[in-house]
């Protein structure tokens, strides 16, 4: 099974005419979806308020296949809002409505989840603020550390969301040496790394690191240096909002997949081909969740398109 906690909240994704559209999002609900509607096995670990966007969350997690055993509502704070700004390139930024949000307050001592091994938990640098959640997140890797699972961190890096972006980068590195998979963009890289060098990364556990590049494909790199590389698939991106998170949802499908094998060069470039193409699907249309494709989607838009 892959966990993945932290926030879900509703996205306001702009259309053509000046509106805002909800759509639900949040980068760990949009990685467990990944997963699902590839066929794997996903559950999310949060908390939404008792109101109608938390409803409306859990109900489309749940049409995409992820288990909401894990997902606890509160009536001490609302659901979590993101205004969603995009630029002609399909690039975006963020307005966070979420001090505290629902997803904030979720507690240690509110965890049920019981992993095995090879149970992945996956997590972002978002839901790393001071809070409960924060605590949570710390509880959370300790119990599949010791219960033999792997541990997946997206930095994610929103700056708006936080006071000082210092305390951002503390947080970042407080969390790093406990993963053992590692996503970072050529955005964050130089933010986290004063060298913007990825070996930078290998601290403590941490085995591989993939490296998003945006346009320019992706990488994937080990202690012994980069292991693959992939380009990217030419797309006209219409909104990329939840295409990193499809990237990795498809790459923790692949590895559930290869069981505690670990990838040789072949396998991870296969890996990233099928990951570049399900994220490149993502930003084709708006909205991270409506966007997700499905294995059939996938394997068409593969048989025809070539990186």
């Amino acid at each position: 099974m892959i966990y993945a906690i932290g926030e879900a909240l509703i996205d306001f994704v702009p259309q053509p005419n000046g509106d805002f559209s909800p759509q639900v999002g949040g980068a760990p609900l949009n990685v467990a979806a990944a997963v699902a509607r590839l066929g794997g096995q996903s559950s999310l670990i949060t908390q939404l308020g008792a109101d109608a966007f938390g409803g409306q969350i859990v109900r489309a997690a749940q049409a995409a296949g992820v288990d909401t055993a894990h997902i606890r509502r509160t009536d001490a704070a609302k659901t979590g809002l993101a205004f969603v700004t995009l630029q002609p390139d399909g690039e975006r930024s963020f307005s966070f409505y979420r001090d505290p949000s629902a997803d904030m307050l979720y507690a240690p001592e509110q965890l049920s989840v019981q992993p095995r091994a090879g149970d992945w938990l996956h997590f972002c640098s978002v839901s790393l603020l001071p809070s409960p959640m924060r605590e949570a997140h710390a509880e959370a890797i300790q119990r599949f550390r010791e219960a033999g699972g792997h541990i997946s961190f997206d930095l994610n890096i929103r700056l708006p969301l936080w006071a000082d972006p210092n305390e951002c980068r503390a947080a970042v590195w407080d969390f790093l040496p406990s993963a053992h998979l590692v996503k970072v963009s050529d955005d964050e890289l130089p933010f986290v790394s004063e060298r913007g060098e990825l070996s930078d990364l290998f601290v403590g556990d941490v085995q591989h690191v993939l490296y998003t590049k945006g346009r320019h494909g992706a990488e994937w790199h080990t202690h012994a240096g980069k292991l693959a590389e992939v380009p990217a698939f030419p797309v006209q991106a219409v909104d990329a909002t939840g295409a990193g998170d499809a990237f990795t949802g498809a790459v923790l499908r692949q590895w559930q997949e290869l069981g505690s094998a670990e990838p040789d060069a072949e396998t991870a470039a296969g890996m990233l081909r099928r990951a570049a193409a399900v994220g490149a699907l993502t930003t084709l249309k708006r909205g991270a969740l409506a966007a997700l494709p499905d294995e059939s989607q996938l394997q068409g838009f593969l048989a025809k398109e070539q990186p």
